[in-house]
């Protein structure tokens, strides 16, 4: 997702999780039935970025290990505290060179989108493994109920990740999509943009920005994607 957060940065985003954790809104039971899906959306996710672009001819990700589905690899301690105490956060950055590339700008937002297109493709297989479960499971069991639940907001988490990184501000890979699309001026004030990386995200968490505008898409998606998992188990049942 994004890096280069820098040493005040971290003050800052430390002082705004510890706050939401002294506040309350923090339920710990939940969180740690949101851990494997969030572990599992964010590797699957910088994963997705650097296998894009050893495809597109970069040997970056390759170079520097980023050819794994092993979460070290591609988790960030604080990006990752930040998403569960935060309600925002991010994995360790894949790094590209885009010189490899045949068209630099067009697969830079190639690789760029793949991200955001894996945690879709896993929020419709966690939906699927969920509806297999509600009908050949035993959900009075607790134990089908745990996995239940742990699928299920992996299912939300994948959805959430995908949407949330869609965004078009800087550093989010929303951004570096939409750079392909510009020109000119526009071009460059997306360019001065990202300086301000830091600032930008600090203010969408102050705002709740994204949950406002996130939590009606994230609704309409997990409902289409539950009316297609429906549709296709039908045809076999």
């Amino acid at each position: 997702m994004f890096g280069g957060i820098g040493q005040i940065g971290l003050v800052v985003l430390g002082i705004m999780v510890l706050s939401n954790i002294m506040s309350g809104g923090i339920d710990l039971q939940s969180t740690l039935l949101m851990l494997p899906g969030l572990v599992l959306a964010l590797t699957v996710h910088e994963y997705s970025h650097a296998r894009a672009s050893d495809r597109l001819g970069d040997p970056t990700p390759e170079q520097q290990g980023r050819l794994t589905l092993n979460p070290l690899a591609h988790m960030d301690p604080v990006g990752t505290i930040c998403l569960l105490f935060g309600g925002f956060g991010w994995g360790r950055p894949v790094e590209i060179n885009p010189s490899y590339y045949r068209n630099p700008a067009r697969d830079s937002a190639i690789v760029s989108a793949a991200g955001p297109i894996s945690n879709f493709i896993l929020a419709f297989i966690m939906f699927l493994i969920s509806a297999l479960l509600i009908i050949f499971g035993d959900v009075t069991q607790s134990v089908t109920q745990i996995i239940l639940t742990i699928v299920s907001s992996a299912a939300y988490m994948n959805i959430g990740l995908g949407l949330f990184n869609l965004l078009p501000f800087p550093p989010l890979d929303g951004s570096k999509i939409l750079r392909y699309f510009l020109k000119g001026k526009a071009l460059e004030f997306m360019f001065t943009l990202e300086r301000y990386s830091m600032i930008i995200i600090i203010a969408l968490f102050i705002s709740k920005l994204p949950s406002k505008i996130l939590g009606p898409l994230v609704d309409w998606v997990s409902t289409g994607m539950i009316y297609a998992v429906s549709w296709i188990i039908g045809l076999f049942m």
